[in-house]
């Protein structure tokens, strides 16, 4: 039988939200509201009733200007931004850990994020030689993080050297710290599944929920993780069955880029209610053990 509790919050204009939930505490990914503002999109979590939120500290040069970056001046504000929505910061995007990271780079976006309170950091694994470098490379990462109070999470997709569930939890394993930022659709598109998820639920420290058809060509990957995922229950991914074979304590991200939408008109209040509407459908779903 799936258990429930109610989620009582005051939103950025005073109203009070109260919605029926499941165990799971929900946060809401930049993604999702891309084109909103980092100040917007805790507006946005409050008022869908979602307890912490996803931002980025940390751009790759090469993908600088297409994400909205916080900076150590952004900070103050948004810290009391955060404060009236009664939300909090879950996790940083996204270090890439490929050979030649900028540490110093690195410590001034967690020491932001560190700042605002957040609890965990996502890092991706590029061009190493084996899986004992990325172990080395994403253990480093992983105490510079935990110098300033946050876990590292190693997320694992077709577009880094770390791939798929299985590498990506030899890495962790052999670090001996960190978790796994288990992105639902990186999984199954590099060939995981919910039987990986279980083998390996206590290693993930949180879940990025959004849906998607089984199969797609490899061509179209990037696009659709960045630009125009489904939502949570309209795909073919079995989610129920993911979301049963993990930890309760799991945080369960909300990326649901859905740009076709925004480009059509609808506000990003609307598809952040919708998002975060149908995660929850699916999260009912799922057995409390």
């Amino acid at each position: 039988m799936t258990a429930f509790y109610v989620y009582t919050a005051a939103n950025h204009l005073g109203e009070v939200v109260i919605s029926r939930e499941t165990p799971f505490v929900l946060s809401l990914h930049q993604l999702t509201a891309l084109d909103a503002s980092p100040v917007r999109l805790v507006e946005l979590a409050g008022d869908a009733g979602c307890r912490h939120v996803c931002i980025f500290t940390f751009v790759p040069e090469a993908a600088q200007g297409r994400y909205p970056l916080v900076t150590a001046g952004d900070a103050p504000e948004l810290r009391r931004r955060m404060a009236d929505a009664g939300v909090s910061l879950c996790n940083l995007e996204v270090f890439p850990l490929d050979g030649k990271e900028d540490h110093d780079a690195f410590a001034r976006a967690l020491d932001v994020g560190a700042a605002l309170g957040a609890t965990k950091a996502t890092a991706h694994v590029h061009d190493v030689t084996g899986l004992a470098e990325a172990a080395d490379r994403f253990g480093a990462f992983c105490d510079l993080a935990a110098d300033r109070g946050i876990v590292a999470g190693l997320e694992f997709m077709g577009f880094s050297a770390i791939r798929d569930i299985a590498a990506a939890a030899q890495v962790v394993r052999s670090a001996g710290r960190g978790n796994l930022a288990c992105d639902v659709l990186h999984l199954f598109r590099n060939g995981g599944g919910v039987a990986d998820v279980a083998a390996n639920a206590d290693l993930i420290g949180y879940v990025q929920l959004c849906d998607g058809p089984m199969l797609r060509p490899p061509e179209e990957w990037w696009a659709e993780a960045v630009r125009m995922r489904q939502l949570p229950g309209d795909g073919e991914l079995p989610l129920v069955d993911l979301v049963s074979a993990v930890r309760k304590d799991t945080v369960i991200e909300i990326e649901v880029p859905r740009f076709d939408d925004a480009k059509a008109g609808v506000s990003d209040a609307e598809r952040v209610a919708r998002a975060v509407e149908a995660t929850r459908a699916v999260l009912r779903q799922a057995p409390v053990r």
